[in-house]
């Protein structure tokens, strides 16, 4: 402002420059409340999900540990009961006649026994062969309560007795549904 008697006009360029730095000054301060508050905010909810996640983790830990320690009753699978002398003797004589099918495969395609019963195949769990000579041997099964001994000579349908209702072929194509 100059001299005593100011130009209306400059008066009120001073008033709307000072005024406009005042709106602009307003409008700063209040961006960086705004920012200030949003950023206080985040930071909340942070914290929030961090405790959140600790809470998870802390309860997983104690979940894992009651279940490794305590082994609950309620995760424990009961022990399929025992099979009857009957199946298992089943069981084996089905287990002693496809050995003896592998035998005599084995037999037709090279012309000869095999010297070992895993010359064969894979032989199953708890069977013995013995070759008596190069026409005939022996197989001897046996498992916890059940021992059974099979010759070469005998028929292996009669051997598998009853437990051959297993071996039975269905109308679909030899296979059950």
């Amino acid at each position: 402002m100059t001299g005593p008697n100011p130009d209306p006009g400059e008066i009120l360029e001073e008033m709307s420059g000072e005024h406009e730095r005042d709106r602009v000054l307003a409008a700063v301060i209040r961006e960086q409340q705004e920012r200030t508050e949003a950023a206080r905010e985040a930071e909340i909810r942070r914290h929030r999900r961090d405790r959140v996640r600790r809470g998870v983790l802390l309860i997983t830990w104690a979940v894992v540990a009651y279940i490794w320690l305590a082994s609950p009753s309620w995760l424990q699978v009961p022990a399929p009961a025992r099979p009857t002398i009957l199946d298992e003797a089943r069981s084996l004589r089905l287990n002693v006649f496809l050995e003896a099918q592998k035998i005599e495969a084995y037999r037709q395609e090279r012309g000869r026994l095999p010297w070992v019963l895993s010359d064969a195949g894979p032989p199953f769990a708890g069977i013995e062969y013995h070759r008596k000579d190069n026409r005939s041997y022996q197989l001897d099964g046996a498992s916890d309560r059940v021992r059974l001994r099979y010759e070469s000579g005998s028929s292996p349908l009669e051997f598998v007795g009853p437990a051959a209702d297993a071996l039975e072929k269905t109308p679909e194509g030899g296979r059950e549904p």
